[in-house]
């Protein structure tokens, strides 16, 4: 039956990607690419059994170690299941966490659920805290994801990275890592950033404004696929040059609610009480 030696749990728009993207460029690692399996996350694929994930590993060769990574392991309030199931199934796995400033993960987050979703998504950052706040800010809240995760887990078997540290010096960050999975540092990071948000086309309100309108959505489900793209990209849509940004009235309330939580995790890390300062967002 294959197991996992470790597994990257997330959190989403933290440079999982790119950590996933630098693993399976290493000569000692299989992983599983271009793929989130979300067998521990997902009821439905939990559901399936071990012999169904086990497919995701069939191509490993004589790699040292193999992993895969799904961003849904490190959501609590979503997949309240995952720890307990990845203890169960593979309780010798270790488990990688990136973290971000957890404000800038948040906007990232939007970004790229805007981009995927649509309207699923809030139409305005804002929107985001204040009307749909659990699938967003929740996961900013790191501390209390991975306790849930070391409820279960030594702290020797999990990693906590940043992705400031990442960017600021990237050989060193993955030099901590292997060493962390007991595996040769790797030389040079051949790969850029993947999938980085800037410069993306997010829907506008716009867009929302007219869907929310009768017939819109029938008439936009007959519409072929090309056109619709094109109405979209040049009417509905908003190229990204700058990074979007809350409210101050916004800001501060998520500064209340995430504050506690982020000095936890920095003063668990070692890491200064300052080390994300929110009044420079």
């Amino acid at each position: 039956m294959a197991k996992p030696d470790f597994l990257v749990i997330g959190a989403m728009k933290c440079a999982t990607s790119t950590i996933c993207a630098y693993l399976e460029d290493h000569a000692e690692v299989f992983m599983v690419p271009n793929a989130d399996p979300n067998f521990f996350s997902y009821d439905e694929n939990w559901a399936k059994g071990a012999d169904w994930y086990g497919r995701f590993f069939e191509a490993r060769g004589n790699e040292k170690l193999c992993g895969e990574g799904s961003n849904h392991y490190a959501h609590h309030a979503m997949y309240p299941r995952s720890a307990e199931r990845i203890a169960e199934f593979c309780p010798e796995t270790k488990l990688i966490y990136i973290v971000r400033h957890p404000v800038q993960r948040i906007i990232a987050s939007w970004i790229q659920k805007r981009v995927d979703r649509g309207d699923q998504a809030p139409p305005t950052l804002d929107g985001v805290v204040l009307e749909n706040p659990d699938p967003f800010v929740s996961e900013s809240l790191y501390w209390r994801q991975i306790s849930r995760y070391r409820a279960h887990f030594p702290d020797d078997r999990i990693f906590i990275g940043f992705m400031e540290d990442l960017k600021a010096d990237g050989p060193a960050f993955m030099a901590r890592l292997c060493a962390f999975l007991d595996i040769t540092p790797t030389e040079a990071l051949e790969r850029p950033h993947v999938n980085p948000s800037a410069g993306k086309r997010v829907p506008s309100e716009l867009y929302t404004t007219v869907r929310r309108l009768p017939g819109v959505k029938a008439f936009a489900r007959l519409m072929p696929k090309g056109p619709k793209q094109w109405l979209r990209k040049q009417f509905f849509s908003t190229k990204l040059d700058e990074r979007p940004a809350f409210s101050l009235t916004v800001l501060a309330k998520l500064e209340a609610e995430l504050a506690p939580d982020t000095a936890a995790l920095l003063a668990y890390c070692g890491k200064p009480a300052d080390y994300w300062r929110f009044e420079t967002i």
